[in-house]
């Protein structure tokens, strides 16, 4: 390599009209090309033009755009004794040029390390296809602003959190003052949060809802309480609990009267009532006022019923889980709109849920009676293939207590009927 004329270089190509060109060139040597036979630009100034012939001694044509033979550039260079070839101008202008092929390859080794180096861990924990998730989603990555030493120490965080959970009803400020010596270090959209969030809905296959309510579930399902947890509730009648603990005591009690329960979040983490429920078959229903009138009607006869109050929550979700745990068969109803087909659906997503009373066919034999139409869009029954295409075609509405005398009954029998045959009642027939 010859002597660089760096004052002559500067006047030659480090003027600001040609600070395009020299952008171009750099990128391809930090890419590790070639300068190649030539460079385009679009898009020409008056100002680069006549750098640019003044450059190559000769007009350089009239259009918009430019293409700049570099063999001809790097013999210019040459002739004058400004630089012996272009990489060594570009560079002397620049600064040293980067190997960004190299600095990838570093960078991908580095983050093979960190993810490797979590593997032990993860496996131990049941983790392992969320960690390979963070790495082929690239969202540790993003989350650690591509810097590999953040990323490990995000790791060592959530699993050093997560090796933790399930907890007993603790509060999600405490858990993050106590692990991370930030009370809010757990809060909605920090970096750690978000990766254990995943963890948990990876290790007990929740769904990954990142609505209020969605994340409090995800908590709730380790065990974690989310801002007290006071308002998210759920109601219920008759639970057989024992009575062990201040939840189990109090179910037990009002169990006695037949009074409806209304339980917190809060209260079905912190004390777990210990239910008895195996071979019981735990109702289901989505408004309060079935649990209103199975409580006047039937008293202490009615079996266990629990009440979604028109969503699916955290409390909710937390009280199934434990019925199910506890051997429990559940079994649900809902009103026959689509607001109703969803929140079945994210019931029966996520728990061993059958329909009572909800299905094509049943839906057919209220349709005649409903005055109410349907509104809203179409949404697919999971359990049902039949059901949303019947009420699309019928158009009606269905609420629980225009068949409270059905549900009443089979309270009363202490088991849900068999579906209604479809071909029994055609949608045409529902209409009239």
């Amino acid at each position: 390599m010859g002597p660089i004329d760096t004052e002559k270089l500067r006047r030659l190509l480090g003027t600001p009209a040609l600070k395009r060109l020299l952008d171009r060139l750099q990128r391809r040597f930090e890419r590790g090309e070639e300068a190649g036979e030539a460079i385009g630009l679009t898009s020409v100034t008056a100002e680069e033009r006549r750098a640019i012939e003044t450059l190559l001694g000769r007009p350089a044509g009239r259009g918009a755009s430019l293409r700049i033979p570099l063999t001809e550039l790097e013999g210019m260079l040459r002739r004058s004794s400004a630089a012996p070839d272009l990489r060594s101008a570009v560079a002397a202008l620049r600064g040293p040029l980067r190997d960004l092929r190299g600095e990838k390859a570093e960078e991908r080794a580095a983050w093979q390390a960190v993810f490797r180096g979590a593997g032990a861990e993860a496996d131990t924990l049941g983790l392992t296809g969320w960690l390979e998730r963070l790495g082929q989603s690239g969202l540790l990555k993003r989350l650690a602003g591509s810097d590999p030493r953040e990323g490990a120490e995000l790791l060592r965080q959530a699993l050093s959190i997560l090796r933790q959970l399930p907890a007993g009803g603790i509060s999600l400020s405490r858990l993050a003052a106590r692990s991370l010596g930030d009370a809010h270090g757990l809060d909605a959209r920090r970096p750690v949060a978000t990766l254990v969030q995943r963890g948990i809905v990876a290790r007990q296959n929740l769904e990954d809802s990142q609505t209020p309510e969605g994340v409090r579930e995800t908590w709730a399902a380790a065990g974690v309480l989310v801002g007290g947890a006071l308002s998210s509730t759920v109601l219920a009648l008759n639970l057989p609990a024992l009575p062990e603990g201040t939840t189990g005591r109090t179910l037990a009690l009002l169990g006695a009267s037949a009074e409806p329960a209304w339980l917190t979040l809060r209260q079905l983490l912190r004390e777990p009532p210990v239910f008895s429920c195996a071979a019981k078959t735990v109702f289901i229903c989505e408004n309060p006022s079935v649990v209103f009138e199975a409580a006047e009607e039937l008293g202490a006869a009615c079996p266990p019923l629990v009440c979604t109050n028109g969503q699916r929550n955290a409390a909710v979700m937390t009280l199934l889980r434990q019925l199910v745990t506890a051997g429990g068969t559940l079994v649900y109803h809902g009103d026959f709109d689509w607001a109703g087909l969803t929140i079945a659906n994210g019931v029966m997503e996520h728990l061993p849920v059958q329909p009572w009373r909800f299905d094509s066919g049943t839906y057919l034999e209220g349709a005649g009676r409903s005055g109410k139409l349907l509104s809203g869009s179409p949404v697919a029954a999971r359990w049902d293939a039949a059901l949303a295409a019947a009420m699309a075609a019928a158009g009606k509405a269905v609420e629980e207590e225009q068949v409270l005398d059905q549900l009443l009954a089979d309270l009363r029998e202490g088991a849900p009927p068999r579906p209604v045959a479809e071909e029994k009642i055609s949608p045409t027939e529902a209409e009239r």
